[in-house]
């Protein structure tokens, strides 16, 4: 009657084992990586290649970049009791007392400021950093424009080393920022 059983459970063990071995292997395939049908790896560095000889200049090419222009007024207020902190930026306007200059006077002062500002921020890399960061980038998107279901640990550290370039380029405007003109 033992051996029964146990030939009863090893039956029932090993039919277990064999319709569960391939579960999985049909799945969806949703994170295969795709025949990418299209641009080879030759296509691609001459792509590169022509770009290069637009966004390079000597030894430094131009990755990332923005031009920024524009005017505008700007009007500062500032009021207080005390010593008037202006540091000469604007003409101040005492109220009341005698305007003896001693610190102990309320005071208002008004700075208006028109501003002309054009501004170009580059950022510049050498020819191997723009081949490699546009390498990635190609390889990222398929022939017919479309992107990449799914992207390796590599194509994410590039995009993220690309967006940190992207957030290296200071913007300038009315509100300062270098370049003023």
């Amino acid at each position: 009657m033992n051996l029964k059983r146990v030939l009863i459970v090893l039956a029932t063990l090993l039919l277990s084992y064999a319709s569960h071995a391939n579960e999985f292997d049909e799945g969806s395939g949703e994170f295969d990586a795709l025949a990418r049908p299209g641009y080879s790896e030759a296509d691609i560095q001459k792509k590169i290649e022509n770009e290069m000889a637009i966004a390079c200049s000597g030894n430094l090419c131009k990755v990332v970049g923005q031009d920024n222009q524009g005017s505008g007024w700007t009007v500062q207020f500032q009021v207080g009791y005390g010593d008037n902190n202006n540091n000469g930026n604007g003409d101040t306007i005492y109220i009341g007392g005698n305007n003896n200059n001693n610190g102990d006077d309320g005071y208002a002062s008004v700075t208006v400021t028109y501003r002309n500002f054009k501004c170009h921020s580059n950022l510049l890399v050498t020819p191997a950093v723009y081949r490699f960061v546009n390498t990635y980038l190609y390889n990222m998107v398929n022939s017919d424009g479309s992107v990449k279901r799914n992207f390796s640990p590599a194509d994410q550290t590039v995009i993220l080393f690309y967006t940190t370039m992207l957030n290296k380029v200071s913007a300038c405007g009315m509100g300062g920022g270098g370049g003023l003109n």
